[in-house]
C-alpha cells in the first residue's frame, strides 16, 4: 500500500472509529515547521490543494505536536474536534483530526480509543515512506547500471572485433601460440560482452518504462525470437521445432520484454544442448490462459539446483563446465518479467535428458485496450 493509500485509510478508519462525521490528516514537511493537508474523508476534496501552514498558526496542531497528547476542542460552540499527534519513533510526523457537527462531542474516552489507531497510522507512514525511499533508490541504481553498462557495450564491442580480424588473418599470419593467446581474449571478451548484456536487460526490466505494458501478440515475439536463434541452431546440427497455435494469442507486456524472456529461454535451450539433439518450442491456449513451453534434449539441470535458478548470478555446476558463455542473470530477468506481466514461469528437468521451461500469461481478448 502505497502513502496515499495509507493515509487516505486512516482518515477513514478514524471517522468510522469514533462515529465521527469527518477526518483529515496533516503532515509535516522535512523542516517540521508547516503542515500540509494529506488525506480527507467526508470533507471538500478540494483542501488537499491547500498551501502549506506554518506550524505556529494552527493552534490545536502546535499543542498536539509540542505536548504529545491528545487534544480536544468544542469550535464556535457548534461543533467538536479532536487533534492527535501522529508520532513514531519519538518523531513528530504530523496530525490526525476528527471532526463532530455536535459540540462537546469528544471525551477523553474517544482519546484512548484513537491513541492506538494513531500510532498504528503513524508506523504505518513511516513504513510507506520507507517502501517510497527504496523504490526511489532502486530506480536510481538500475540507471546506473544501465548508464554505465552501456558505455561499457561500445568499448568491448570493438575490442571483440579486432580480436576476430587478428584470429581471421586479416592483419598478418599467427603461430600456434599466439592463435591461442587470441582465442582466449576473444573468449573472456565473449563473457565480458554477454555480461554488459545481461546487465542491460537486468536494469531495463527493472525501469520503470517497461510498466507501460499494453496487448501484445505472443504468436510474433515467438516468431522474432525462433528466427533470431535458428541460425545458431543449424550451426550446432540441431532440430528445431515450433508448434505454433493457430489462434492469435494475445498477452498483456511489452514486445520488448516478451522478446526478452524468449530470447533467454530458447537461447539456454539452443546453448546447453549438444549437437545433434533438438528444440522444440510450443505455444498454445491453455485453460483460458496463453503458455509456452521451451524443451531440449541438453544437458539438463541438477536437483539440488532447481531451487536456485532463478536467483541472480547462479549458473547450476554442469552448465559453469561448458564452454558456453553465461553470466547467470537470464532466468532471473526471465522471472522478474514474467511476474510483472502477471505470468508464472516453471522448470522440469533431468540431468542427461533435458528441460523444459513453461510460462504461462493472463491470456487477453485481441480488442482488449
Amino acid at each position: 500500500m502505497d502513502l496515499p493509500q495509507v493515509l487516505s485509510r486512516l482518515a477513514e478508519s478514524a471517522a468510522i472509529a469514533l462515529r465521527a462525521e469527518a477526518a483529515s490528516v496533516y503532515l509535516l514537511d522535512d523542516s517540521g515547521t508547516h503542515l500540509s493537508v494529506a488525506a480527507v474523508h467526508g470533507l471538500p476534496a478540494e483542501l488537499l490543494n491547500r498551501a502549506p501552514q506554518p506550524v505556529q498558526s494552527c493552534a490545536l496542531d502546535r499543542e498536539a505536536l509540542t505536548s504529545q497528547s491528545t487534544v480536544i476542542a468544542d469550535i464556535q460552540d457548534s461543533r467538536a474536534e479532536l487533534c492527535v499527534p501522529l508520532i513514531h519513533a519519538g518523531k513528530p510526523l504530523g496530525t490526525l483530526h476528527i471532526y463532530s457537527i455536535q459540540s462537546a462531542r469528544f471525551g477523553e474516552h474517544d482519546a484512548t480509543r484513537l491513541r492506538p489507531l494513531a500510532d498504528l497510522g503513524a508506523a504505518a507512514i513511516a513504513l510507506a515512506r520507507r517502501v517510497t525511499e527504496l523504490e526511489i533508490m532502486e530506480a536510481r541504481k538500475a540507471e546506473f547500471v544501465h548508464v554505465a553498462t552501456h558505455e561499457l557495450r561500445s568499448p568491448v564491442t570493438v575490442a571483440q572485433s579486432l580480436v576476430r580480424s587478428v584470429l581471421k588473418r586479416y592483419a598478418s599470419e599467427l603461430n600456434d601460440q599466439q592463435v591461442e593467446v587470441f582465442t582466449r581474449i576473444s573468449r573472456r571478451l565473449d563473457f565480458l560482452e554477454s555480461l554488459v548484456n545481461d546487465l542491460l536487460d537486468l536494469a531495463a526490466g527493472k525501469a520503470s518504462e517497461l510498466a507501460e505494458e499494453r496487448p501484445v501478440s505472443l504468436n510474433a515475439s515467438v516468431g522474432r525470437v525462433m528466427l533470431l536463434w535458428q541460425p545458431r541452431a543449424e550451426e550446432k546440427n540441431q532440430a528445431m521445432t515450433l508448434d505454433l497455435c493457430r489462434d492469435q494469442l494475445v498477452v498483456r507486456g511489452t514486445e520488448e520484454g516478451l522478446d526478452r524472456i524468449l530470447v533467454n529461454l530458447v537461447g539456454n535451450a539452443v546453448k546447453y544442448t549438444p549437437p545433434g539433439g533438438s528444440v522444440t518450442v510450443s505455444v498454445q491456449r491453455v485453460d483460458g490462459q496463453a503458455q509456452v513451453a521451451v524443451s531440449d534434449t541438453g544437458i539438463g539441470i541438477p536437483k539440488e539446483s532447481l531451487p536456485h535458478l532463478f536467483e541472480e548470478f547462479y549458473r547450476a555446476p554442469n552448465a559453469k563446465k561448458m564452454a558456453e558463455v553465461g553470466t547467470g542473470l537470464g532466468l532471473s530477468i526471465v522471472k522478474d518479467l514474467v511476474e510483472r506481466y502477471g505470468g508464472r514461469v516453471q522448470v522440469q528437468s533431468t540431468v542427461g535428458q533435458g528441460t523444459t521451461f513453461t510460462v504461462t500469461f493472463p491470456l487477453l481478448s485481441a480488442n482488449t485496450p
